[in-house]
């Protein structure tokens, strides 16, 4: 019965957390930052530097010296607290927005 109960907890906080933090109404040609500023900055800030997410630029971005291929799978099939957006998103919808993250990032 714990169990039980602490699976449903999981599963309501996992649901909390995808909703805060994403959406499914992006148009297919949304550019990356309009991508960003509607499913990201919730939890990463608007200004990229984190918030309930963790920061992208500035101090602490420990994701600033990873290869955009780390940027497209963290996107795609979610890392730690962060939900994947595979069902969100297409595959050229997370390269673009990858790609503006990089931007922010200096590269």
């Amino acid at each position: 019965m714990r169990k039980r109960i602490l699976g449903a907890a999981a599963a309501v906080a996992l649901a909390a957390v995808m909703a805060a933090c994403g959406g499914s109404d992006v148009p297919e040609d949304a550019t990356g930052q309009e991508i960003y500023v509607q499913l990201c900055a919730r939890c990463h800030g608007s200004d990229l530097r984190g918030g309930t997410g963790v920061a992208l630029v500035g101090e602490g971005a420990e994701s600033i010296d990873k290869p955009e291929s780390y940027l497209v799978q963290s996107i795609y099939a979610g890392i730690g607290r962060m939900p994947a957006f595979r069902r969100t998103l297409s595959d050229d919808q997370i390269l673009r927005v990858a790609q503006y993250i990089m931007r922010q990032q200096g590269r």
